[in-house]
């Protein structure tokens, strides 16, 4: 039955040329924020980070104009919801948002040559920080949030049929030069694949971080058609998470469905949430009758996993805190080929008879061991106050469709969080920005409260 689809492969790349011409006409002659929005989000992983490409600058190695930079140029142009009051207890997250990314840019000037660290900041850490301001400033009005996530299920099946097609066809819709990386061949071997991402474990955390929102977005259409879209989308990105077998975002999503359920929303009360959940796995189980097996497979090895003799997450954390402790405040600069010298400088490769891994597998340690303890500090009490802060917004409008799109967004920054321990989400150049879009709406929706009357 599946082969009966093969066919359809030759209109994916038309359809998606198609997709982004029409996009590109939103966001230019009707400067459409809610689709450039997600314009920008996709050509990040998928034109960015996938296909490795963008405008190059003659006479620089490595330097060029990402194509994400050129839609953000845009989306700039296109203005903000400029009437919106600022708390002055919110606008110390903006403060703490901007002191953090100061840290981390004075810690790439001292990484392994000052040219090294600040290209890998231009690499790592511009696309968040464009993120976050593109999108702390919300749209102009409040259905255009509604509409964001509309169109974010459209990315969301492209994340889906890509790996559907490389689970059942051996095929990639998309050529890339980074399919050739040991990322994406050594986990495909092992069963695990990580779409656009390569690395199933990124493909995860995006899951984490939109799957709780989008899931709110499906069970509150009141429209049949788009209600439909909307679960084909989310069906997609859960197949797609599943066939990831990462077992820190699939704990992260269950974090993050705990909070989604337990916190109160009046239009949709916890007795709704969790019926529409059911509705949900039943459906799923459906179109995957084997998916609970396949996820807890890879739970099982966990005992096993851990008992080699090898280059465990454990041993970087361990390590890598002996870094910590001797630079605390400043760090060792950023980047990792800086990591990987103060690695080999430590005697890792004489303690373990191994090169050390590129980096801590931890995003938290991270932080610290790149910019000093300091970076890590500011970037928790940003998330603590975040989430307090939204908690305070729903807990005010309870029967308010905004709040329940904030409640979703928190829930997604939670379960990615706890992922983020285990990897190294806050310092990749596809997932990390999410992130920070994210944490832009969540912000735009709590700026005012005026923003939640006569929705």
């Amino acid at each position: 039955m599946l082969q009966l689809l093969l066919p359809f492969q030759i209109l994916f790349i038309p359809g998606l040329i198609l997709l982004l011409l029409w996009c590109i006409y939103r966001v230019i002659a009707k400067k459409d924020r809610a689709v450039g929005l997600v314009l920008y989000i996709s050509l990040v992983i998928i034109v960015d980070g996938f296909l490795n490409t963008g405008l190059y600058i003659p006479g620089l190695e490595q330097g060029s104009i990402r194509y994400s930079e050129i839609c953000a140029f845009f989306l700039f142009l296109s203005g903000t919801a400029k009437e919106l009051p600022e708390h002055n207890d919110r606008t110390i997250i903006i403060l703490l948002a901007f002191f953090y990314f100061l840290l981390m840019f004075v810690s790439g000037l001292r990484g392994y040559t000052v040219k090294d660290g600040i290209f890998e900041f231009r690499k790592i850490m511009l696309p968040q920080i464009i993120s976050f301001v593109l999108a702390y400033k919300g749209f102009k009005g409040r259905d255009d949030y509604k509409r964001f996530l509309f169109f974010l299920g459209a990315l969301l099946i492209i994340i889906g049929l890509v790996t559907f097609w490389d689970v059942f066809f051996d095929r990639s819709l998309l050529k890339s030069d980074m399919l050739y990386k040991p990322e994406y061949w050594n986990n495909r071997r092992a069963g695990r694949f990580g779409s656009f991402f390569l690395n199933p474990n990124l493909m995860g955390a995006f899951a984490v971080l939109v799957f709780p929102v989008m899931f709110i977005r499906t069970f509150i259409e009141e429209i049949t058609w788009k209600r439909i879209y909307c679960a084909v989308g989310l069906l997609a990105l859960s197949f797609a998470l599943i066939e990831t077998q990462s077992r820190g975002p699939l704990l992260g999503v269950i974090i993050s469905l705990f909070f989604l359920f337990a916190i109160p929303t009046r239009t949709l009360s916890m007795a709704k949430k969790i019926g529409y959940w059911m509705l949900f796995l039943t459906v799923f189980y459906l179109f995957m009758p084997g998916f609970f097996e396949h996820v807890t497979e890879r739970f099982e090895k966990v005992k096993p996993e851990t008992n080699i003799e090898a280059v465990s997450r454990e041993v970087m954390w361990s390590f890598t805190q002996r870094i910590i402790s001797d630079y605390p405040l400043a760090g060792i600069g950023f980047g990792e080929k800086q990591y990987i010298e103060y690695a080999l400088r430590y005697g890792f490769k004489e303690e373990y008879s191994s090169m050390p891994l590129d980096n801590p597998h931890n995003s938290y340690l991270e932080m610290a061991v790149f910019a000093g303890i300091p970076a890590l500090f500011i970037f928790i009490l940003f998330n603590i106050l975040m989430v307090k802060k939204g908690i305070g917004v729903i807990l005010m409008h309870k029967g308010d469709e905004l709040s329940l799109y904030l409640a979703g967004l928190l829930a997604g920054i939670l379960g990615f969080l706890a992922s983020a321990y285990v990897d190294m989400h806050m310092f990749t150049a596809t997932v990390a920005p999410v992130y920070w879009l994210t944490c832009g709406l969540a912000y735009s929706m709590m700026s005012s409260a005026k923003r939640f009357e006569n929705i």
